[in-house]
């Protein structure tokens, strides 16, 4: 049997190390699109404050750790563009070449994982505006925040993910504000429990923007400003 999987993170790189485990004698292929598999989100904003030290901490597995442990087929920077179900096909798109080819498989699973909510608001493709949702985000920010002369950052989104970014940031001696469109972050947490890390957020330097919704994105001369539906910029 071969099994073909799209998406190589979390859950792609956990169920073809569970397939493995159950066929010893199965052909898995994993398609990344990234540059890496294996690796979990949670870390990425430890990375860019510098807790996490070496990059090849965020990651548990590579392609030839895959491949010499569980011998799996780990494939990055490969993007599935179309699915042929009839065929059982899938076409694949090598990024590092353009090079396209096909894949057959018997069975196919899907965990292509997901993208950053990015609104489409004035502004946004502009300079000094990123995402934080891969390794290569991380390396980006990272990079950028230690070698630029970054001075303060403004994070849109009081998820796990922002809070964690705002607080390593902010590690990192920067003027962190956190902006967040309902009244409390951790969307999860009742307004109560929330107000507690409120205070300690604000207690470590972190401005908080609460029941703030972004209208929009200026950008002078390299330095971004924020707006807001009220028209405070920041």
């Amino acid at each position: 049997m071969k099994v073909v999987i799209i998406g190589g993170v979390a859950g792609g790189a956990s169920a073809a190390a569970r397939l493995r485990r159950l066929d010893e004698k199965a052909d898995i292929v994993i398609f990344e699109r990234s540059g890496y598999i294996s690796y979990a989100n949670c870390g990425l904003p430890y990375y860019i404050g510098g807790v996490i030290r070496d990059k090849d901490e965020l990651t548990l597995q590579t392609p030839e750790s895959f491949r010499a442990r569980f011998r799996i087929d780990a494939r990055v920077r490969h993007e599935v563009v179309s699915i042929d179900p009839a065929e059982k096909t899938v076409t694949v798109r090598a990024l590092d070449t353009g090079r396209i080819f096909r894949e057959s498989y018997d069975k196919l699973i899907l965990s292509p994982g997901a993208r950053p909510v990015v609104p489409e608001l004035p502004g946004i493709d502009g300079r000094n505006i990123y995402t934080l949702r891969t390794v290569e985000d991380t390396l980006r920010i990272r990079e950028k925040v230690i070698s630029r002369g970054v001075h303060s950052v403004a994070v849109i989104g009081g998820g796990f993910i922002g809070v964690e970014t705002a607080e390593n940031l902010r590690g990192l001696g920067l003027s962190v504000t956190l902006v967040q469109r309902e009244d409390h972050i951790l969307s999860p947490l009742d307004y109560d429990i929330a107000s507690f890390l409120h205070g300690r957020l604000r207690g470590e330097g972190v401005s908080l923007m609460l029941n703030a919704s972004v209208s929009g994105f200026e950008d002078n001369d390299g330095r971004v400003r924020v707006l807001f539906e009220k028209g405070k910029p920041i």
